[in-house]
């Protein structure tokens, strides 16, 4: 099992980092592969029979990343309401449907969580002459905290944390994600210069925000009785296994960083 998620992982990194440097439709094509197999994933593991459902759950949730990549920040707003109307009115002319609240909730909240908030990481790399860096800077900073929590957890994980969703959580590979994103920003200062106080903050939030998303997933795949989401990448799980931690880290580094820094504004 390791050696097949090191092996995934010294193939799909560079693969990663590689369109994350060539932007342009190369990235945006990247990101909305991701969020299509997450989509689909997120479907499959509800058990949802209806087939047309996740189609035009992905046409929906892929107006986001292009919509954001075409008008930027400001065109969220109006897309989501769109979005929420074609699935409300969906629900109310689908007469056969016996359970229309779930339906809008089960739907919407997929399309939220995969593409709203990972499509975050589009707009970022738009960003003028900062934008390249701050994506390599959160992707290396959450992916390390990854590394940690599961590298601390392993060795030295004692005390459980979230154990309501996860049996491997500890309170040790927790403080072990923070450490490694603290570490992972700092070294982010060779390609992008960010005082200290900032490091440190940034550093906390990848880790924590990382962790978070990484307990929710978890949290919904225990509800829904499943060990991982696919198989799309062996030894990781599917898409959502591996990009869980991102669908939090980047919205909330992207307000960081552009608002309080304000890098890119």
């Amino acid at each position: 099992m390791l050696l097949k998620r090191i092996i995934i992982a010294a193939i799909f990194i560079p693969v990663f980092v590689f369109l994350v440097m060539q932007g342009g439709f190369y990235f945006l094509g990247l990101v909305c592969g991701i969020i299509a197999v997450g989509l689909v994933e997120f479907h499959q593991g509800a058990n949802k029979d209806d087939l047309h459902i996740p189609f035009r759950n992905i046409i929906l949730g892929l107006c986001i990343p292009v919509a954001a990549y075409f008008k930027g920040e400001d065109i969220l707003p109006f897309v989501i309401t769109v979005i929420i109307f074609i699935i409300f009115f969906s629900e109310l002319f689908n007469l056969k449907t016996e359970q229309p609240q779930t339906n809008i909730v089960f739907n919407l909240g997929g399309i939220l969580y995969i593409s709203y908030l990972f499509s975050f990481i589009v707009i970022m790399r738009n960003l003028p002459v900062v934008g390249v860096k701050l994506v390599v800077t959160v992707l290396f900073a959450t992916w390390m905290g990854d590394t940690g929590a599961f590298t601390v957890g392993t060795l030295l994980g004692k005390h459980a944390f979230f154990s309501t969703y996860s049996s491997h959580k500890s309170v040790e590979g927790f403080l072990g994600a923070i450490a490694f994103s603290m570490v992972a920003v700092f070294l982010s200062r060779l390609w992008l210069p960010i005082p200290l106080l900032h490091v440190i903050i940034l550093g906390l939030l990848a880790g924590v925000c990382g962790e978070m998303g990484d307990f929710f997933e978890s949290m919904l795949k225990r509800s829904l009785k499943i060990k991982d989401f696919g198989k799309f990448l062996p030894g990781h799980g599917g898409i959502l296994d591996r990009f869980d931690s991102l669908f939090f880290s980047v919205p909330i580094f992207f307000y960081y960083t552009k608002y309080i820094l304000e890098l890119g504004a």
